[in-house]
């Protein structure tokens, strides 16, 4: 009997694999039972899947299925075939969201330094202009790097800095980050923890038709934990699903730790409902509308006291580990035209070498 073949490769599969059980799954996980056991969903669409993943996951959320996306077919198929990835870094560097999204709330930028030049307010500015606006700012501070990061990695808070400290942080920063007003969230949202920016990572999906559509069983709110300033994990925190309403789930999932814990009992908040929900939703649907390459996005949010939805960024290639434990495959109904259209990826292989410039800028050359 002749071999099945996949459209992901044995290589892409292994790696898979070995990406879910490093970066997910918990050493003491036993994901071998059902290992070699493959996904009979993605089996009669041309993709080899283990059950593994099924074990993982439903282990957390109680919901058994063959259709969990595994790590492999989900960065080299689907990715590849909503978004165009060669295209993604041009929408990196979050200073630029200002001039992406002009008609929503962000957070103030005190200064900007994109690419080594310092700007304040859409003009060009000296180093020691920048150093004088930070000084004669009054308020707390947030500093971070705003290209190529993840899960607040070089956050931090800025409380009345000296001129030395300034410009000791423009020097350890280098390029390519942003000082920003503390944003003042709504209260209802900073009670679930005081010290952290607890924002909410929804997801929205273009469809071939057309239409846009907002994801809601994966939306979720993630806070940090007691005393941290990021609301990821790795802080302390936890991530909440919010239904369709904005009502927030009393379960707190913790990401690689198998615990399922309450929000009730951890930080005395129940029956929470996300301010002006439908606002979020319907700004992130025309946010949308203007990233024309880019048919899955997943966007980070808060609201302000005001009610009034606050953006903080965008991912191109969100992460789908978090939203399947919580709330089951992702793409729920979708999932069919997605992988409809992940069948259509091509892979070729290309010699690649790269090369580092000034400032950090890699360049990538490719030879067939």
């Amino acid at each position: 009997m002749a071999q099945l073949k996949y459209f992901n490769s044995n290589k892409e599969y292994f790696w898979g694999d070995w990406y879910f059980k490093s970066h997910v799954m918990p050493e003491e996980f036993n994901y071998k039972a059902h290992k070699k056991e493959l996904s009979r969903y993605y089996e009669q669409r041309g993709f080899k899947v283990s059950m593994m993943f099924d074990d993982y996951f439903s282990s957390l959320n109680g919901i058994h299925s063959d259709r969990y996306l595994s790590m492999d077919v989900y960065y080299f198929y689907v990715i590849p075939s909503l978004n165009r990835h060669d295209f993604k870094d041009a929408y990196l560097d979050k200073n630029i969201y200002s001039e992406l999204f002009p008609m929503v709330k962000q957070p103030l930028a005190i200064v900007k330094n994109i690419h080594g030049h310092f700007y304040r307010d859409g003009e060009e500015i000296t180093a020691h202009q920048a150093v004088d606006a930070v000084l004669q700012y009054r308020g707390h501070m947030i500093i971070k790097p705003t290209v190529e990061t993840c899960n607040g990695e070089g956050v931090e808070q800025l409380v009345n800095p000296d001129a030395a400290r300034i410009q000791a942080l423009f020097q350890r920063y280098g390029i390519n980050f942003t000082i920003q007003e503390k944003v003042i969230q709504h209260p209802d949202l900073q009670r679930v923890n005081p010290t952290s920016l607890n924002s909410m990572r929804l997801y929205t999906y273009r469809r071939n038709n057309g239409s846009y559509e907002f994801l809601y069983p994966y939306a979720h709110l993630r806070f940090g934990g007691k005393g941290a300033i990021k609301d990821n994990v790795s802080q302390g925190g936890g991530t909440c699903l919010i239904d369709k309403n904005g009502l927030v789930d009393d379960r707190v999932f913790r990401f690689k730790n198998m615990s399922v814990s309450s929000l009730k009992e951890e930080t005395g908040v129940e029956h929470l409902v996300v301010p002006n929900y439908d606002g979020v939703i319907r700004t992130l649907l025309k946010m949308h509308r203007r990233l024309p390459y880019f048919d899955f996005v997943g966007w980070d949010v808060t609201v302000l006291p005001d009610g009034e939805p606050l953006f903080i960024e965008f991912n191109l290639v969100p992460s789908v580990e978090g939203p399947q434990m919580m709330a089951g495959p992702m793409f729920g109904d979708y999932l069919d035209e997605v992988i409809d259209r992940a069948r259509q990826v091509e892979s070729v292989r290309v010699q690649t070498s790269k090369k580092t410039f000034g400032k950090g800028m890699p360049f990538y050359l490719y030879a067939q």
